[in-house]
């Protein structure tokens, strides 16, 4: 059975002190900055002032020390060691990966192009089968973060599909910060008996180390880490709790896969092929049929036959508190009906103070009646789903090449 009572206390200790490590809250202000440049762009989009992104951060930071505690379970449970990854051959690569594509920043594709370096050519010294097991559970806890808060806070975005036609959507971009506990396997001479050690079962590490050499018996020392993860994804053909739920599963699925793989690999080396191919070409499939899902499928974010659907509601604007969602639809403001955004301003221009809103809620469109209290001619504050004539949206693209990009500028510059 695994030490698990023996081990937590251990590995609390470290991973606490591992809070007040500088490095973390670096990492944490990296996050905040992310969030705050992708607020600016949606709330540009629709020339709003915005709502503050700290809350957005600070459950950010939440979710990933949940994240990273129980990834660091996870890790020790499996027995990866750092020594055995090739850390620094790791972020090399997922940069210059990068500059070919930004999503292939990312340690599926990097740990693939790693793993079958060494395989074809035996460089960097890396064990294939523990590369491929953090990366198996560094996706495994992506997919956890993802289900419990990857629909949370989305920013709104109008999009123009490959069928030219402008649909409302949700920005599902997230990144955590995710302190995490490692281990370091080294050989110890002799075979006394070390003080304090935990004794493990006979049948862990799960992913064997291959890289010790020497005469001794191998001994794992817990050693923080800090790392981070993000998530990019956009909610078109369905809200943003069923996207994330879709995608949770999915990534569920692959990263177990892949870690069976690896524990495989570490006790047949033969089969190191398999993981390190599975874990680009899996992340790349599941990201296209994304892709193809929501290009091919029915947009749910548009201009009704009937009212206006609420895109986004404002925090604590008049609309919110008459009880109204995003993905409500606003039948008639006052007592009047209304079927476009424009005419829900031309009601509120003649009107002051509260009034009173008919809308549709849920996926049931249940009917309710409430009144939105309103300050003077103060808007309700909502963005609605887009009409056929909105001539402002963000490009159905996919993520953008930087060297084709410093290409074409460095081109335009010579001309």
């Amino acid at each position: 059975m695994f030490p698990f009572a023996a081990l937590m206390p251990l590995l609390l200790q470290t991973f606490v002190s591992l809070l007040t490590d500088w490095l973390f809250w670096v990492i944490v202000l990296l996050v905040a900055f992310q969030y705050r440049r992708m607020a600016a762009v949606s709330w540009q989009l629709f020339d709003l002032p915005g709502e503050p992104v700290w809350p957005s951060v600070l459950m950010a930071a939440g979710f990933g020390i949940a994240g990273g505690l129980f990834a660091s379970l996870l890790m020790v449970f499996v027995g990866i060691s750092v020594l055995e990854l090739g850390i620094s051959y790791l972020w090399i690569t997922a940069l210059v990966l990068m500059l070919f594509q930004q999503r292939f920043l990312c340690f599926a594709y990097a740990g693939g192009v790693i793993s079958l370096s060494r395989l074809l050519f035996g460089f960097p010294e890396v064990s294939v089968a523990q590369l491929m097991g953090l990366v198996a559970i560094l996706h495994m806890v992506e997919s956890l973060l993802i289900l419990a808060s990857g629909h949370l806070e989305p920013l709104p975005v109008y999009v123009r599909t490959a069928q030219g036609r402008v649909v409302g959507g949700y920005n599902l971009q997230k990144f955590w910060p995710l302190p995490l506990i490692a281990l370091l396997a080294v050989l110890m001479p002799g075979e006394e008996v070390i003080k304090g050690a935990v004794r493990m079962p006979d049948w862990w590490p799960l992913i064997k180390t291959e890289l010790l050499r020497g005469q001794g018996e191998p001994l794992y020392v817990m050693m923080p880490v800090v790392a981070a993860l993000g998530y990019g994804d956009i909610a078109i053909t369905a809200a943003p709790a069923e996207k994330t739920r879709t995608a949770a599963a999915e990534l569920a699925a692959y990263s177990f896969i892949l870690l069976l793989m690896s524990v495989a690999a570490s006790h047949f080396p033969a089969l190191s092929v398999i993981p390190a191919l599975f874990g680009p070409l899996g992340h790349e499939f599941l990201i296209r049929a994304g892709q193809r899902r929501e290009l091919r499928g029915q947009p749910v974010f548009v201009q009704p036959e009937r009212g206006v659907m609420a895109l986004h509601v404002l925090r604590g604007s008049p609309l919110q508190k008459a009880g109204v969602r995003r993905g409500d639809i606003i039948l008639a403001v006052g007592g009047i009906h209304v079927d476009s955004a424009s005419e829900v301003r031309e009601v509120l221009l003649a009107t002051e103070g509260a009034v009173e809103v008919e809308y549709l809620a849920g996926k049931n469109r249940i009917w309710h009646r409430s009144l939105a209290p309103r300050v003077g001619g103060e808007p309700l504050g909502f963005i609605p789903a887009p009409g056929v004539y909105e001539t402002a949206f963000l490009e159905m693209s996919g993520s953008t090449s930087l060297l084709w990009r410093w290409w074409n500028g460095a081109r335009k510059r010579f001309r």
